[in-house]
């Protein structure tokens, strides 16, 4: 039994839909930005991935009104999703076969900091009666039942920037214990608030504006002048079937999720990560021991490439930790650092542009990846993209604060 991709829905700092993220990859195009939603000129980051996404021109505005911005772009991305894979819930499945699974980190701040800021001035009775439901990370997943008719089972995770692996790790679980029959799984994030952008400045993950590097310059993985993430906004969403369903309703199948593996480092201090790669390692032998594969065949590691120092070199440590002398001859490669780490989002969006990657095989590079770190001995494809016939799996690493690591294996 097999978990399949039939769908997949996007709305990124490169547009609306997977076309323009694939093609802003496969070329190279940074869609990173100086923040223009607010004054980030006091902020170490004043750069974004920002999505250019009009939620009033899109959905109704009486919704629009009553939730935060990252329920409006994990709707839109889920409708986006069920379109492509031809999924219409009622009909193709029944509402209590369907499930929702979403990874979120930070919740809806943008509404929240609005209604924090109409409490202090004008006091209570100013604060939107949607403020408890607008805010929570929970918001997206209720109101993607709302607006699909899910009775399903239905998840949100929070597991910082593995949210979004860990969704789609859910999602394929309930289709093999036989929970659902369609999962509509993903992840979403909005950070772009004054106080959300001071949440993640805090954490210590961020890059910082330096000497004259612009803003689509700051995230560097692997690069010799890695210094942390710039992060973005979006919600990238995929449908999950088993794979006899799938071909039951004459689904068009874009591949396949065939193993994933989870561990937790369990070290300390929570912000930094186990220094020898072992633990993050054991989750990559996992996904691929799960998908019946090795390191050898592996056309490509999409990796988290955070570009925080001591979680690039690890990474790399876990790499040859879980596939020996194999990891220096894997391409490995980071297309987010051209759009923004999409946090809650991330995993999935790699995901995504993995697929369309095997299906047109061709690896994107890394943005700014110029020269490599020392310690990193790797087979980092950076400069251009990189043709790469018969690539048929992909790795896809995913890990967040406190150790939380999750990898996917996907097959073409």
């Amino acid at each position: 039994m097999s978990v399949v991709i039939t769908g997949i829905g996007a709305v990124t700092p490169a547009g609306t839909g997977l076309d323009p993220l694939w093609e802003g990859a496969r070329e190279g195009v940074a869609h990173v930005t100086a923040i223009d939603r607010f004054d980030a000129s006091a902020y170490a980051c004043p750069a974004a991935g920002q999505a250019g996404f009009d939620a009033d021109a899109e959905l109704p505005s009486r919704f629009v009104k009553r939730t935060d911005r990252f329920t409006h772009l994990a709707v839109h991305a889920v409708r986006q999703a069920l379109e492509e894979a031809g999924v219409a819930i009622g009909t193709d499945v029944t509402p209590e076969r369907t499930g929702v699974m979403v990874g979120n980190i930070l919740g809806g701040w943008e509404f929240a900091e609005r209604e924090l800021r109409n409490l202090w001035t004008d006091g209570p009775r100013a604060v939107s009666p949607y403020q408890a439901t607008a805010w929570f990370p929970a918001a997206p997943q209720g109101n993607i039942c709302i607006d699909q008719g899910v009775k399903g089972p239905a998840r949100t995770f929070v597991a910082d920037r593995a949210s979004g692996a860990y969704a789609l790790i859910g999602g394929a679980e309930a289709l093999l214990r036989d929970r659902a029959d369609v999962v509509i799984a993903g992840g979403v994030e909005a950070p772009l608030s004054p106080y959300g952008w001071l949440c993640l400045e805090t954490s210590g993950l961020g890059a910082k504006a330096r000497g004259t590097l612009a803003p689509d310059e700051l995230y560097r993985p692997f690069d010799a002048g890695h210094g942390g993430s710039v992060f973005g906004e979006g919600a990238v969403f995929l449908i999950l079937e088993r794979r006899e369903h799938a071909e039951r309703r004459g689904a068009t199948i874009l591949g396949e999720l065939a193993g994933w593996g989870v561990s937790t480092d369990g070290y300390m201090p929570y912000y930094t990560v186990e220094p020898t790669g072992q633990v993050l390692g054991r989750a990559m032998r996992t996904a691929v021991d799960r998908a019946g594969v090795s390191g050898e065949d592996l056309g490509a590691v999409f990796a988290h490439g955070s570009a925080i120092p001591f979680e690039d070199v690890t990474e790399g440590y876990a790499l040859h930790e879980a596939f020996g002398p194999t990891a220096a001859h894997v391409p490995v490669t980071v297309p987010k650092s051209g759009f923004g780490h999409l946090l809650g989002a991330a995993a999935p969006a790699d995901v995504a542009l993995a697929l369309r990657g095997m299906r047109e095989e061709t690896v994107p590079a890394t943005v700014n990846l110029d020269r490599p770190a020392p310690g990193i001995d790797l087979d980092l494809v950076r400069g251009e993209a990189r043709p790469a016939p018969g690539w048929e799996h992909t790795l896809v690493v995913s890990r967040g604060l406190g150790g939380v690591n999750a990898c996917l294996v996907l097959r073409r």
